[in-house]
């Protein structure tokens, strides 16, 4: 599948894409209404699912030290060995 967006640049730093992934996010949200059900502005549900997001990463830190892996080595391992097939 063809992405209509070019890679991004590889010196872009990781806080320039989560702000630009925030602002992308709070778009999506206004162009579904994704806002109506809640009567939350847009920009206030795109900082909330960014901390979601960050949350999720620590628990998954977490994980790894419980298993005695280095974070990121999830990422490596297929579903089968992992034991989730």
């Amino acid at each position: 599948m063809t992405d209509d967006k070019p890679d991004k640049p590889a010196d872009e730093s990781r806080e320039e894409m989560c702000k630009n992934f925030r602002n992308e996010l709070e778009h999506l949200l206004n162009r579904n209404s994704m806002e109506n059900g809640s009567d939350t502005p847009d920009f206030i549900l795109a900082e909330y699912l960014m901390g979601c997001i960050k949350v999720f990463d620590v628990a998954l830190e977490k994980r790894e030290e419980w298993y005695g892996r280095k974070t990121g080595d999830w990422h490596s391992e297929s579903a089968t060995e992992r034991g989730q097939n």
